[in-house]
C-alpha cells in the first residue's frame, strides 16, 4: 500500500509495505527480465500444478524466504508465532527476510534473474500496487499458481477488491493476504449516533461547526477519506461536498491537520469529535495506549467502505516455488486469517464467521468494500482537492 501514514506506527503501517524510494532503473531492468522469464508459466518447478499432493511433496523440505517490509513488531510476530509453525507441521520453513523498502526485495530478484539465476533467493514479496504493475508488464512473476492453491477457493469471487491492485487485474500473480478498511472513530460521550453517509456528514458538519476536520491530502488518510467520497458519491458531488463542508470544520477549513498522528491529537485533547484511520483497530490501540479516552468507539459508513488489500507475489524465478504455495494457502485459512485479525487488528481476506469477537474498541465488520480507484487517479483527485477545497 503506498503511504506514509504515522501514527501509532505500529499499528498502522501494517498495511502497507514501504516503498520509500522507486527503483528508478526499474523499467529498463526488468526488459532483460522478461526475456530472461521467457514464458515461465509453471511455478512450482517439477510439480504438477493441478496437483497438489504433487506440490506439498516437493514442499516438503523447503525452506520458502518471505520478504516483507518489517517494521510491525506484532505483524512480525504474527508471521513468527502463528504463521511459520503451521507451515513447519506441513514440512515447510518459513523465514522471514525483514526488509525497510520493497524495493530492496525487487533489486534482489531482478539481479538475480539477470544473472540467469532460477533459485532465486526470494520466495514470497509483499509487493505494492506499483511494483506489482511494472513487474507483470515485464514478466518478473510467476504465473497462474494462485488457482491452484486449494484455499483460493475461500476468497470471493464477487469481490473485486481480492482480484485488483490498485486497478491492475491480478491474474492469478499474486494473492490476497491482508486487508486495511478505512474506519471512523467517535467521541461517545458527545456524539450518540454518528453519521454514517457523507450526506449525513454534512448536515453533522454544519450543526457542529469546527468540531471535524480530516488530514490534507496527499496525506495517506487525508486521500484516502476524499477518495471515498469519490467513489461513493462519484468526483463531482464528491467535490461539491467537500467544498461545502469546508467552512465549517475545524479551524475554519483555513487549515487542515498535515497526517493522522495530528488528527488524533486533535481527537484526543477533545477539539474534534471525530477520527480516521485506515487501521480497523486503531480505537482500541490509541486507547489502549492512552492516545484516546475511553469513550472512544469506531464506525465504518454505510453503502461501502474504501479498503485497501495487501499481496504477495512470487518471482517467477522462486527457488521454493512449492513451499512458497504451501505457505500461500495456509495463509488463507480461516484460522490463520482470524488469528490475524485478532493479533494485529486487521480484517480477514476470507470469510472467518465472525471468530473473532467485536469488542467497544474494535470491529468484526468492515462493510461491502468499495472498488480502489486506479493508482494513477490518486494524484490526479489530490490535486483537485488542493484547487477546489483548500482554501
Amino acid at each position: 500500500m503506498e503511504n506514509s501514514n504515522n501514527a501509532p506506527r505500529r499499528a498502522q503501517s501494517s498495511h502497507r509495505p514501504s516503498s520509500r524510494s522507486t527503483v528508478l532503473a526499474l523499467l529498463v531492468l526488468l526488459s532483460l527480465v522478461a526475456a530472461a522469464c521467457g514464458s515461465s508459466d509453471n511455478a512450482s518447478g517439477t510439480a504438477d500444478l493441478g496437483d497438489w499432493d504433487s506440490i506439498l511433496s516437493e514442499a516438503d523440505g523447503q525452506t520458502v524466504q518471505l520478504w516483507m517490509w518489517g517494521g510491525d513488531t506484532v505483524l512480525n510476530s504474527y508471521i513468527e508465532d502463528t504463521v511459520a509453525p503451521a507451515v513447519a507441521d506441513l514440512g515447510v520453513t518459513l523465514e522471514q527476510v525483514r526488509i525497510e523498502a520493497t524495493a530492496d526485495g525487487i533489486d534482489r530478484i531482478v539481479s538475480e534473474i539477470e544473472a540467469g539465476s532460477d533459485d532465486g533467493a526470494v520466495d514470497l514479496i509483499w509487493v505494492n500496487g506499483k511494483n506489482f504493475s511494472q513487474g507483470k508488464d515485464s514478466g518478473l512473476w510467476a504465473q497462474d499458481w494462485v488457482s491452484a492453491l486449494p484455499n483460493a477457493s475461500l476468497l470471493d469471487a464477487d469481490d473485486p477488491t481480492l482480484f485488483s491492485d490498485f486497478g491492475v487485474p491480478t491474474d492469478g500473480q499474486e494473492a490476497p493476504w491482508s486487508r486495511a478498511a478505512f474506519t471512523f472513530a467517535y467521541d461517545s460521550a458527545v456524539i450518540d449516533n454518528p453519521p454514517s453517509t457523507f450526506a449525513e456528514l454534512t448536515d453533522w458538519v454544519a450543526a457542529n461547526p469546527g468540531r471535524f476536520t480530516y488530514p490534507a491530502p496527499p496525506d495517506f488518510t487525508g486521500s484516502a477519506f476524499v477518495r471515498q467520497a469519490v467513489q461513493a458519491l462519484g468526483e463531482d458531488e464528491a467535490f461539491e461536498l467537500l467544498a461545502t463542508m469546508g467552512p465549517n470544520l475545524w479551524n475554519g477549513g483555513e487549515s487542515f491537520p498535515k497526517d493522522e498522528a495530528e488528527l488524533n491529537t486533535l481527537f484526543g485533547n477533545g477539539e474534534v469529535d471525530l477520527a480516521m484511520s485506515y487501521n480497523p483497530n486503531f480505537v482500541q490501540v490509541n486507547v489502549d495506549q492512552g492516545i484516546f479516552a475511553g469513550t472512544a468507539r469506531p464506525f465504518i459508513f454505510e453503502g461501502g467502505t474504501l479498503q485497501n488489500v495487501s499481496f504477495l507475489a512470487m518471482p517467477a524465478n522462486a527457488g521454493s516455488a512449492s513451499g512458497a504455495m504451501v505457505v500461500m494457502n495456509e495463509m488463507l485459512t480461516a484460522e490463520l486469517q482470524s488469528e490475524k485479525l485478532s493479533q494485529v487488528g486487521v480484517p480477514a481476506v476470507v470469510d472467518i464467521g465472525g471468530v473473532v469477537e467485536e469488542t467497544d474498541y474494535r470491529l468484526s465488520d468492515f462493510g461491502t468494500p468499495l472498488e480502489e480507484l486506479p493508482a494513477d487517479d490518486v494524484p490526479r483527485i489530490d490535486e483537485r482537492w488542493r484547487t477546489e477545497v483548500l482554501r
